[in-house]
């Protein structure tokens, strides 16, 4: 017994070792891609930047300046400017789930390397978590220099001691956002122009995500909405650790809601997953442009 248990995680180890391996080599690949092309490359860690400006811009013209006590009423904050910042990196985030992985076999097809992927001798989600594992990267990599920037214009307030439980925050929030980017990839699969999901569900989730503004201004079948997207724990618990905002839930709460939500949207995205992915073999429309 002890040694066929040996036997069983000596397979295991070397199969998550190869499968490791496959996601690491794929995240390589996009690097290279990207970097081959280094204008654009250039101009895609500018336009965060570009879109997140106009933001802060307006709320300091309807308020008359970066504090508002409206907010401070709403949140236990009144730093405007902080409190959007941080909400707009969630964009980012957003954008990496439904329309990065969602995407990483539509690029596939266009790269025209398709059927190559699909036969090489590892599941198809894996390389959908190897475009997820460059996103990632490449997503911190924008966000890192936004802030940057930002702080150096408005000067940014945060508490230091929050920083650290706000990376584990989003973390947990990351696992289920790549449920998300799962689903969206299958659905490619189907309907060839998977941008379309991708342009609804963004719109939806950036709306009822309390992204720019507190959760309590929405109505109230949209708060009720928001609190099965991790994205809403997720900004929510940041700004708490980082600028002190009063979320009406408890940290236990967000933490375990986050864990529920990441297991949850992970196993319905490789479910979904591996039933498109069988429904198109078996079809013959897995190469269908």
């Amino acid at each position: 017994m002890n040694q066929s248990l040996r036997n069983l995680l000596k397979e295991w180890f070397a199969k998550a070792k190869h499968y490791l391996r496959a996601i690491w080599l794929e995240n390589l690949k996009e690097w290279k891609i990207e970097l081959t092309y280094k204008p654009d490359f250039i101009r895609g860690l500018i336009d965060p930047l570009v879109y997140a400006l106009p933001y802060l811009l307006y709320g300091i013209a309807l308020v008359g300046g970066r504090t508002s006590e409206n907010l401070n009423r709403l949140v236990g904050t009144n730093d405007l400017i902080t409190f959007v910042t941080l909400g707009y990196i969630f964009v980012g985030f957003l954008n990496m789930a439904l329309w990065a992985m969602g995407f990483a076999l539509r690029k596939e097809q266009h790269w025209g390397t398709l059927e190559a992927v699909f036969a090489a001798p590892v599941p198809r989600w894996v390389f959908a978590l190897g475009m997820a594992l460059h996103s990632t990267l490449h997503q911190g990599l924008m966000i890192f220099l936004q802030i940057i920037v930002i702080n150096l214009i408005f000067k940014l307030t945060i508490h230091p001691q929050g920083i650290l439980p706000s990376l584990v925050v989003i973390g947990l929030m990351l696992i289920a956002l790549y449920g998300f980017g799962l689903m969206i990839a299958s659905l490619t699969l189907i309907l060839k122009q998977g941008w379309l999901v991708s342009e609804a569900l963004s719109g939806i989730m950036m709306i009822i995500t309390p992204i720019a503004y507190p959760l309590s201004v929405l109505p109230v079948f949209m708060q009720k909405a928001a609190l099965f997207l991790p994205t809403t724990y997720g900004v929510m618990t940041v700004r708490h650790f980082l600028i002190g905002e009063q979320m009406g839930f408890s940290l236990w709460t967000s933490f375990l809601r986050l864990v529920i939500l990441g297991i949850f949207w992970v196993g319905v995205g490789m479910l979904i997953f591996e039933i498109i992915d069988r429904r198109t073999r078996r079809s013959g429309t897995i190469a269908h442009y």
